[in-house]
C-alpha cells in the first residue's frame, strides 16, 4: 500500500520515501563517499560534505520551485532483509527537473544506493517511482537517464522501468580521465523520442 502524509512523506511496500532535509547531511555523506558507489567512475568520488551540502540545496528548489526532485529513501517496517534494520537509509534518488540549454527541460533521473541495500531491487523501485511523479507533476516533460558503459546495473535499472536506448558514444575525455580507461561509452536513455536539438544537448555534456 501506498501512503503520503501532509509532510511529503511517501510509502510504497518496505520504502519509505522523504524530501531530503538538512539533518540528513551525515548519512548521505556517508554513502556518498563509499567507493563502491564510484566504482564506475572512481573520479568522481564525494570527498567533502560541502559537495552533499549543495545537492541537497539543488534538491530543496527542486522540490519548491518544481514539486519533485531527489528523495531520501529508507527501509520501512514491512519486509525483512538481512543486514538492514527498519529506518535506515538506503539513499537518495528521484527524477530533477534540468533546463537543457536547447529550450525544452528534461526529467534527469538519478540515484545513489548504499551497497548494504544492493541486491533487494530498492533502485528499481525507486526509479519507478520517480517516472511515476515525473508523469503526475509535469507529464509533458521527457524522463532520461544518463549513464556510462562501466555501470550496467543502471543500465538494466533503466531498461526495467521502460526507458528506451536512443544514443551510445564515446565519452569525453575528462570523463574518460575520471573513470581510468582509454573508452568508455555513454548511454542515453528515455521515455520518449526528443527533440533534436534536446539529445544534441546531452550528447554534448560529455
Amino acid at each position: 500500500m501506498d501512503s503520503k502524509n501532509s509532510h511529503g512523506t511517501q510509502q510504497a511496500g518496505p520504502l519509505v520515501f522523504d524530501v531530503p532535509q538538512s539533518d540528513d547531511l551525515d548519512e548521505i555523506f556517508a554513502i556518498a563517499n563509499d567507493p563502491r558507489t564510484w566504482a564506475h567512475i572512481p573520479g568522481e568520488r564525494v570527498t567533502d560534505p560541502a559537495q552533499v551540502k549543495a545537492s541537497l540545496a539543488m534538491f530543496g528548489r527542486g522540490w519548491q520551485e518544481h514539486g519533485l526532485s531527489h528523495w531520501v529513501l529508507r527501509l520501512g517496517n514491512s519486509g525483512t532483509y538481512p543486514g538492514l534494520v527498519p529506518g535506515q537509509m538506503l539513499g537518495t534518488g528521484g527524477a530533477h527537473l534540468i533546463e537543457t540549454g536547447a529550450g525544452p527541460s528534461v526529467w534527469n533521473l538519478g540515484y545513489r544506493l548504499d551497497p548494504g541495500g544492493w541486491g533487494h531491487g530498492f533502485a528499481t523501485s525507486l526509479a519507478r517511482r520517480a517516472l511515476t511523479s515525473a508523469g503526475e507533476t509535469r507529464a509533458e516533460v521527457p524522463v532520461i537517464a544518463r549513464v556510462l558503459s562501466t555501470n550496467p546495473a543502471s543500465a538494466r535499472v533503466a531498461a526495467k522501468v521502460g526507458l528506451r536506448l536512443l544514443w551510445t558514444g564515446e565519452a569525453s575525455q575528462k570523463t574518460r580521465a575520471s573513470v581510468g580507461l582509454d573508452s568508455v561509452q555513454r548511454l542515453i536513455f528515455a521515455d520518449r523520442t526528443l527533440e533534436p536539438e534536446v539529445l544534441e544537448w546531452l550528447i554534448s555534456r560529455g
